[in-house]
C-alpha cells in the first residue's frame, strides 16, 4: 500500500512538472463574468428547444415525431428534468403506438435514469421493473445496464442502512461489468464508469492516463468536456493537488454555464471547496447561482446537496458581512473624525495663511520701502563716487598745473630779472635805439605763449594720455584731429582740452588762447559738426574722456 501511495505521489509530481501553471484568479474572473451573462446561454438553449417544438407540431409521421421528441429529451436532460421526462413519456407512447418494444423498454430505462439523477429512487426502481429485458436490442441493453448501475450506485452511496450498502454495491458492480463489456471503447459513459472504478480501486496512475485519453476525444467547451473536467478534478482531489483540482472544476463549471446546463454539480462542488478555503463571498455567489439552477432543473437530490451547504455559507456570509459592516462603520466614524480634524486643520491653516498673507504684505511694503531707500542710497553712493572721482581728478589736475604754474612763475621771475639787467645795461650804455627795437618786437610774446601752450599740452596729455584717441573716436574718420609733429595739440583740440579741465566759458578760453570769442565759437561749431553722434551732447561726453585712466 505504501509503495502504491509513493508511486502515485511521484506520478503526480511528474505531471505537475510538465504541466502549465493555472491562473486560478483568471479563470474565476472568467466564470464570474459568464454567470452574469448566463441568461444569454439559457436563451440560446431555449431557442433550440423552440425550433424542435415547432418541428414536432409540423411532424405527421410517428417515426419522425419519436425522433423529434427524443431530441427534445436530449436538450432538456441537462436543462429541465421534468420536461425531459415528459418528452420521454411521449416517446414511450409513440413507441407503443408503432409497436416498437425495444424503444418502449429503452424509454423506461431512460426514465429510470432521470429519476435516479434527481433522487427519485423508488420511481426509478418501478420503471426498471416494467422493462422486459428480452425485448431489448444491444443498444437498449446498454441503457438498461446504465440505469441499473446508476440506481444501485446511488442507493449504495446514500443509504443510511449499513447492511444494505454491500448488497447495492454488489449489484452496482455486476451491472458495471456488463456495461463495460457492452460500451464502445471511446464511449463517453464508458470513460465515466471505468474512471470511477479505477479511482475507487486507488489506481490513480491508470485513471489519470484514461482521463487524458478521454480529454483527446471531447470538444473543448462541450457538455462532454464538462464531464471530463469534473472527473479530472476528482483525480487531482484524490492526490490533494489543490491548484489543478480547482482549475479543472472551474473549467467544468464554465463549460456547463456556457451550455445552459441547469444541473450544476460542478458549481456546487466549487462552492463547497471555496467555502472550505475561506473564500466566503465567491462561494456564496456560486452556491446561490447553483440553487437558482437547481430550482429550474427540479432535482430533489441536488436540493438535498445544496441546502446544508447554502445554509452554512449563508451563515458565514452573514457573519462576514456583519463583520465588514462593523468595519465599514468604524471606518466611517474614523473618516468622520478625520474629516472633522481636517476641517479644523483647514480653518487653522486658513487663519494662519491670512496672518501670513498680512505679514507678507507688510513685509512686501517694507521691502519696497527698503528697496527704494537702497536705490536712493545706491544713487547717492554713485554720485558720491562720481564726485570723489571728479574731485580726485580735479586735485590731480590742480596738483599738476599748480606745480607747473609755480615752475613757470619761478622761470618768469628769472626772465624778468634777466630782462631788467638787459634794460639796465642798455640804459647805462645809452643804447636806447637797440632797447627800443627789442621792446617794440612781439617775438618775445609769441615765444612765451608758445612755451605756455607747450607746457599746457604736456601737462594735459600727461594727465589724460588717451584723450586724443577717445576724442577722435567721437568724430567722423575723415574729420579726426591729430597732434602736430612735435607732439603739440592744434587749436581746435586745445579748446576741447580746456573744456575737459573745466574751463567751459568761451570768453575765458578766448582770453587764454588769445583769440576772439567768435573764433572760439567757430572752432567749436566746426568740430561738433564732425561728430558721429548728437552734437548737442558732444561737450558733455568730452568732459568724461580719459576718466578711466585717472582711477
Amino acid at each position: 500500500m505504501r509503495k502504491n501511495i509513493l508511486s502515485l505521489i511521484l506520478f503526480f509530481i511528474c505531471i505537475n512538472a510538465f504541466s502549465q501553471s493555472h491562473n486560478l484568479d483568471s479563470i474565476y474572473s472568467c466564470l464570474d463574468n459568464e454567470i452574469i451573462h448566463a441568461n444569454k446561454y439559457v436563451a440560446k438553449k431555449k431557442a433550440v428547444i423552440n425550433i424542435l417544438k415547432r418541428q414536432l407540431e409540423k411532424a405527421s409521421d410517428n417515426t419522425l415525431k419519436y425522433a423529434v421528441c427524443y431530441q427534445l429529451y436530449e436538450e432538456y436532460k441537462p436543462f429541465e428534468n421534468k420536461m425531459a421526462m415528459y418528452y420521454l413519456e411521449r416517446c414511450r407512447h409513440i413507441a407503443v403506438l408503432i409497436n416498437n418494444r425495444n424503444n418502449v423498454n429503452e424509454c423506461l430505462a431512460r426514465l429510470s435514469l432521470c429519476c435516479s439523477n434527481t433522487g427519485l429512487y423508488d420511481e426509478a426502481e418501478k420503471f426498471l421493473l416494467q422493462i422486459n429485458v428480452d425485448e431489448l436490442s444491444k443498444s437498449g441493453l446498454v441503457v438498461y445496464y446504465q440505469a441499473q448501475y446508476m440506481l444501485n450506485n446511488q442507493l449504495a452511496y446514500y443509504t443510511s442502512v449499513e447492511s444494505m450498502k454491500p448488497i447495492y454495491n454488489n449489484k452496482a458492480t455486476e451491472f458495471q461489468n456488463k456495461l463495460l463489456a457492452c460500451l464502445p471503447i471511446h464511449d463517453n459513459y464508458r470513460y465515466q464508469v471505468l474512471e470511477l472504478k479505477l479511482i475507487s480501486e486507488g489506481r490513480m496512475h491508470e485513471s489519470m492516463k484514461l482521463n487524458t485519453e478521454w480529454l483527446h476525444h471531447v470538444k473543448k467547451g462541450s457538455h462532454k468536456y464538462a464531464m471530463m473536467a469534473l472527473f479530472r478534478y476528482l483525480e487531482y482531489k484524490a492526490v490533494r493537488d489543490t491548484a489543478n483540482m480547482m482549475y479543472w472544476i472551474a473549467e467544468s463549471a464554465l463549460a456547463d454555464v456556457r451550455n445552459g446546463v441547469m444541473d450544476q454539480g460542478s458549481m456546487w462542488e466549487i462552492a463547497n471547496q471555496l467555502e472550505e478555503s475561506g473564500d466566503i463571498e465567491r462561494s456564496y455567489h456560486y452556491i446561490t447561482f447553483t440553487s437558482d439552477c437547481a430550482n429550474v432543473y427540479d432535482s430533489r437530490q441536488r436540493r438535498w446537496q445544496i441546502s446544508p451547504l447554502l445554509a452554512r455559507i449563508a451563515k458565514k456570509y452573514k457573519t462576514e458581512s456583519e463583520h465588514k459592516n462593523n468595519q465599514l462603520l468604524m471606518a466611517a466614524l474614523f473618516s468622520a473624525l478625520l474629516a472633522f480634524m481636517f476641517l479644523v486643520s483647514v480653518f487653522y491653516v486658513n487663519s494662519q495663511r491670512k496672518r501670513l498673507a498680512l505679514t507678507g504684505r507688510k513685509l512686501k511694503f517694507s521691502n519696497a520701502q527698503l528697496h527704494d531707500i537702497n536705490s536712493k542710497l545706491s544713487e547717492l553712493n554713485r554720485q558720491l563716487a562720481s564726485s570723489i572721482a571728479k574731485l580726485g581728478e580735479s586735485n590731480r589736475v590742480k596738483e599738476e598745473y599748480i606745480g607747473r604754474f609755480m615752475g613757470l612763475c619761478s622761470l618768469y621771475v628769472d626772465k624778468i630779472e634777466d630782462f631788467r639787467r638787459m634794460v639796465n645795461k642798455r640804459v647805462k650804455n645809452r643804447q636806447f635805439e637797440e632797447l627800443f627795437k627789442e621792446t617794440r618786437s612781439t617775438s618775445l610774446k609769441e615765444k612765451e605763449l608758445d612755451e605756455l601752450y607747450t607746457n599746457f599740452d604736456d601737462a594735459f596729455l600727461h594727465l589724460f594720455p588717451t584723450f586724443v584717441e577717445e576724442f577722435n573716436a567721437l568724430l567722423l574718420p575723415e574729420e579726426r584731429i591729430m597732434l602736430t609733429d612735435d607732439g603739440h595739440m592744434p587749436v581746435s583740440l586745445r579748446i576741447f582740452a580746456l573744456i575737459r579741465v573745466g574751463i567751459e566759458d568761451s570768453s575765458k578760453i578766448a582770453e587764454f588762447l588769445h583769440y576772439s570769442v567768435n573764433t572760439i565759437y567757430n572752432y567749436k561749431a566746426r568740430v561738433k559738426n564732425s561728430a558721429i553722434s548728437d552734437r548737442e551732447d558732444f561737450e558733455r561726453r568730452i568732459k568724461k574722456l580719459g576718466a578711466q585712466n585717472n582711477d
